[in-house]
């Protein structure tokens, strides 16, 4: 395998991985508006998991695991007490991915064009 296109991969795969997480960070945040706009924020104005798609139902789960999203296996609603302590930690959490993806990309380079001159 030649430098050229190892670096080439390397690049492409940090990149699909930020897509990733950015996906992945998006649907957490449309699930929490959607949960707080139908205000959703007690078991008796909980949101039937029936009313979500496959894919935010998936993020419901992973927020319950995060303890944002409480609720059983047919409905779930936003704890508002979590939440601010939850959104800190997730945009720490996306700068330190983001100054990482950064600084792996900008090393990258820097081999390639060191190893060019």
């Amino acid at each position: 395998m030649s430098r050229g296109f190892a670096t080439a991969l390397l690049l492409v795969l940090i990149a699909l991985t930020c897509i990733a997480v950015s996906r992945r960070l998006e649907r957490e945040r449309r699930l929490i508006a959607t949960l707080h706009a139908r205000r959703a924020l007690d078991r008796e104005r909980a949101l039937p998991l029936a009313h979500l798609s496959a894919d935010e139902q998936d993020t419901a789960r992973d927020l319950m695991a995060a303890g944002v999203v409480q609720g059983d296996a047919t409905s779930c609603y936003l704890e508002p007490a979590r939440l601010g302590r939850f959104r800190r930690k997730r945009t720490r959490l996306a700068l330190a991915g983001a100054c990482g993806a950064l600084a792996l990309a900008s090393f990258t380079a820097w081999l390639v064009l060191h190893r060019m001159g």
